[in-house]
């Protein structure tokens, strides 16, 4: 058998064949963690890469540990991680950010980085990671909230011109703020907000407010950006009364303010969210809906790998061509049912029908060895199989097989 090593790109992900995880007995999974798409007459499954998150909490000016809820958006990812199979670190330090860290995940999430990118605080080596995190690695980097309040500055220039290049420029007062914010048309088909809704409805009021302002609007700068989210300016008072906050800023946007987006850069995903001062957007969005919108959001800027779909099973050929993954798992084309494993110690390959019923289980302790099921598929119903996949060292996968 030849194996060879090789790498496509669709939508700037790096194609290797791999096994789909499916969700930790939540039925399907959303189309923030799989979904097929069509590419030139061909159907690919993408795949959310997530694993890991690693959630800078650390600031280089104003201390919102002190009046916001910095640790609420710390609780709500170690909760999603705790059901999805995430693992969720958090550092305190913004020096331990370094290129070497930033290799164990996908997503950097930056927690309330008060003055990130205006201090000098934010060593230099690791604001270079941090870019080439996104763009040469494909991995994900969120800004929350007061995360994108740094002014203008030559510090880091990524994050002026790329990252966050609407330059914040002040804030509404928050207390007495109350505000409409809407899911608007063209978001809906964002697999971020799949199932998205607020008591059936798309719109929400988010009282005590803190709205930034910018000097521009993301999509003059990114056309390509999704806003996920719009604050309704017009409706938006101080006290009860008034319009547009009530504020000397300005919110009045045709279309809606932006509140919360993404974008790709390079291999990469940028994501922001505005609000979260403190836990009143949670409560007014609801914790159920809070969960499901990061929840997405965190499979969605993690970036995909994608593996090609076949309509029907078809002879095994004989040199067998594929990308070999480092965890030790290494499945077949979808036209070639069967699994490469290549680490020591007891694994397990069961293939189940999507009634659950059990078809074939192979138990064994030799590595390397290729698994051919091929045969088993023989005069099978038509239908959608599942081969699972468990290695000795907790490591799982799983993958998707069409029959028709």
């Amino acid at each position: 058998m030849r194996v060879n090593t090789v790498r496509t790109s669709i939508f700037g992900a790096a194609a290797l064949v791999l096994g789909l995880s499916l969700s930790h007995g939540q039925g399907t999974p959303s189309l923030a963690k799989q979904r097929t798409i069509t590419v030139g007459g061909k159907s690919y499954v993408l795949t959310s890469r997530l694993k890991s998150i690693l959630v800078g909490d650390f600031f280089y000016n104003y201390d919102h540990h002190k009046n916001a809820s910095p640790q609420n958006l710390i609780a709500t990812l170690q909760r999603l991680g705790g059901v999805e199979g995430w693992t969720v670190d958090v550092t305190t330090d913004g020096n331990a950010v370094t290129a070497a860290k930033l290799k164990g995940y996908q997503v950097f999430f930056a927690n309330y980085i008060s003055s990130w990118a205006s201090s000098n605080g934010f060593p230099t080596a690791n604001r270079t990671a941090v870019q080439d995190f996104v763009e040469n690695q494909g991995g994900g980097v969120f800004i929350q909230h007061s995360s994108g309040d740094s002014r203008a500055g030559n510090n880091w220039p990524w994050f002026y011109n790329t990252a966050h290049p609407v330059e914040y420029t002040g804030e509404s007062s928050r207390i007495t703020i109350s505000a409409p914010v809407f899911i608007p048309q063209a978001a809906k088909a964002s697999p971020i907000m799949e199932g998205i809704s607020f008591a059936g409805k798309d719109t929400v009021i988010w009282p005590q407010g803190e709205w930034h302002t910018f000097n521009k609007i993301i999509t003059d700068i990114h056309p390509e950006a999704t806003v996920l989210l719009k604050m309704d300016a017009v409706h938006c008072t101080k006290g009860g009364t008034g319009t547009n906050c009530g504020s000397a800023y300005n919110y009045s946007v045709p279309g809606g303010y932006p509140a919360t987006w993404t974008f790709p850069d390079k291999k990469g995903n940028i994501g922001y969210f505005m609000e979260a001062h403190d836990l009143v957007t949670m409560q007014a969005m609801t914790q159920a809906v809070w969960d499901k919108f990061y929840r997405q959001f965190m499979y969605y800027v993690a970036g995909y790998d994608t593996v090609a779909v076949s309509t029907a099973l078809k002879p095994r050929n004989a040199d067998l061509n594929f990308a070999l993954d480092g965890s030790g798992i290494t499945f077949h084309p979808s036209d070639q049912p069967g699994v490469f494993i290549n680490k020591p110690g007891y694994h397990m390959v069961t293939l189940f029908d999507m009634a659950g019923h059990k078809v074939k289980e192979i138990k064994g302790n030799q590595y390397p060895v290729d698994y051919d099921l091929s045969a088993d598929f023989k005069g099978v119903k038509a239908g959608v199989y599942v081969m699972r996949v468990a290695l000795a060292n907790g490591r799982v996968g799983s993958k998707r097989f069409f029959v028709n």
